[in-house]
């Protein structure tokens, strides 16, 4: 084969995998036994040729996804309390349970953390329900009511003892009563996300949103990846400052509507004290979407597009080997042939 033919087959080279990326990269291109009957080209000694070495192992693919760090949504949080707002949280204050969610009338409303929303006056003796076990098992990791199965709990006298305590605490009056008015229920420790009401405005209503304490990744999925990014799997996370986190994709969805609609992922850091000073940024998230172990694995620049049709790697004397293409990914491909084996040398484009 002349060097001008050579130099042309590399330019053929270089589109024909550009077509094979556009078409997919999993496909595998056929090559024609022509290529087994190239002439040996010898080269000229003054010609210094680029050269690569075939390697076993393996490649994956992985999909480039721009996402941003933060708290994920906020949701208002609603309050049932009677009276004047004379105290609001600042926002990104904690709201543990416990904690005091805004004074009202000068008196504390405190957050209790559950599924299930308080939603009667617990005033009765012998009261029972999922309300009546949230409360009892907030008293309980609160250390106010000794541990015991919260769905056995019921209103009786050591209930009504761990309300008075609790309320002691809380600087209000010991009755032994609870009632929605009197707390904020939450389903999870938060954080006051933003602040949508005044001092002196009333209570009742929902006087700031709040997302979870936990720092997220929300990341836009390419179109071309919609359906090969899913819930479960493993993520890096490169943060600002360049470092880079595990994480896992806990959600896939879509968001929007119509022409405005974008699939978006939602992923999980499990190092909460790596991101704690994090409070928002722009991220880079790659999940691998492919992958294909102990293959042969050529560089991209060193396949040989033949006129006949198919590939073929060219080793240091010269000879063309025609090879089937696998995978592609970060300018290596998947390759396999008669003759093709780990540690080759091959000569590849400059």
């Amino acid at each position: 084969m002349s060097r001008d033919r050579r130099r042309r087959t590399f330019a053929v080279a270089a589109a024909a995998v550009g077509a094979t990326l556009l078409l997919g990269a999993g496909g595998v291109a056929a090559v024609t036994s022509a290529s087994e009957q190239s002439p040996k080209a010898a080269p000229s000694p003054q010609t210094e040729r680029a050269t690569a070495v075939i390697e076993r192992g393996d490649l994956s693919v992985t999909a480039t996804l721009d996402g941003s760090i933060g708290f994920g949504g906020a949701e208002p949080v609603s309050v049932k309390a009677k009276g004047t707002i004379t105290w609001l949280p600042a926002p990104g204050a904690d709201l543990g349970r416990g904690a005091t969610a805004l004074r009202v009338d000068d008196l504390p409303i405190p957050v209790l953390i559950g599924k299930t929303a308080l939603y009667r006056p617990l005033t009765s003796w012998g009261m029972t329900g999922a309300d009546v076990s949230m409360v009892a098992e907030n008293l309980m990791e609160l250390g106010y009511l000794q541990r015991a199965d919260p769905k056995d709990a019921r209103t009786n006298s050591a209930f009504r003892t761990a309300v008075r305590a609790w309320q002691t605490s809380l600087g209000l009056e010991r009755t032994g009563d609870i009632a929605p008015t009197d707390v904020v229920v939450l389903a999870a420790d938060s954080r006051v996300a933003k602040v949508t009401t005044r001092l002196g405005d009333a209570a009742a209503g929902t006087p700031f949103t709040a997302s979870t304490t936990t720092r997220i990744v929300e990341a836009a999925v390419p179109a071309g990846d919609a359906g090969l990014v899913g819930a479960g799997a493993a993520a890096e996370v490169e943060l600002p400052d360049g470092r880079v986190l595990k994480g896992t994709i806990r959600d896939v969805g879509t968001a929007g509507e119509g022409a405005q609609s974008q699939v978006r992922a939602t992923v999980d850091i499990a190092d909460q004290k790596a991101v704690a000073e994090v409070d928002a940024g722009a991220v880079v998230v790659r999940v691998v979407t492919k992958t294909v172990t102990d293959v042969l694995i050529a560089p991209v620049p060193a396949l040989i597009a033949l006129a006949e049709g198919g590939y073929a790697l060219q080793d240091e004397s010269g000879r063309l080997h025609a090879v089937t293409i696998g995978l592609i990914a970060d300018g290596r491909v998947e390759v396999a042939g008669d003759g093709i084996t780990a540690d080759m040398t091959v000569v590849t484009a400059r």
